[in-house]
């Protein structure tokens, strides 16, 4: 627990090393926690993901007075909470948009489901990343398709590239940032 709490001073400090040491002694848990709650390893990660990046982008602001990973478990529970009820609100949101009349007409006569309207909705969000994804620099692009479509780990993409691991999370953090403000904009 005193180690946690000398990275996270040293975080507060600005040094990217002891944020990246935070990272990589908490993201694999934290995903495993998160995934318990939202039953998706992808949007787990990414849930951790984005918390990190609020993490280091936020560190200022933040005030850690008991232990520093209860505080960024309850960061990700909260994180997995908020997503999951954005994304039931956006379920209704599209769930209302037709009349009833025309949900049951399209219910007679068509072969409809939730999924459906979930698919749709990742296949719109997913289309307007890879728009984002575009126009990142080269080397930040590569990096970003291989974790999230070839679904390589940081050390197989640093080993492809020839670069190191810490250059590989900071092009997907960088990645992560520009994609989350980006779609945050639309």
């Amino acid at each position: 627990m005193d180690e946690l709490n000398t990275i996270w001073r040293e975080v507060k400090n600005g040094c990217e090393k002891a944020f990246c040491t935070l990272y990589t002694m908490l993201f694999p848990n934290l995903v495993k926690y998160v995934r318990q709650m939202v039953h998706d390893v992808f949007l787990a990660e990414d849930i951790v993901q984005d918390l990190f990046l609020k993490i280091w982008h936020e560190r200022n602001v933040i005030h850690i007075y008991g232990s520093v990973r209860t505080y960024i478990y309850k960061m990700a529970h909260h994180a997995a909470v908020n997503m999951l009820q954005h994304l039931a609100t956006t379920k209704n949101r599209v769930n209302r948009t037709a009349s009833d009349a025309e949900w049951q007409f399209i219910q007679d006569n068509y072969q409809v489901n939730d999924d459906i309207l979930e698919q749709l909705e990742m296949e719109e969000t997913d289309r307007r990343i890879r728009q984002v994804v575009d126009t990142l620099p080269v080397k930040c692009r590569e990096v970003f398709w291989m974790s999230r479509y070839e679904e390589l780990t940081n050390e197989e993409i640093a080993q492809k590239l020839g670069i190191s691991v810490h250059t590989v999370r900071t092009h997907l953090y960088h990645a992560l940032d520009v994609i989350r403000q980006k779609i945050m904009q639309k």
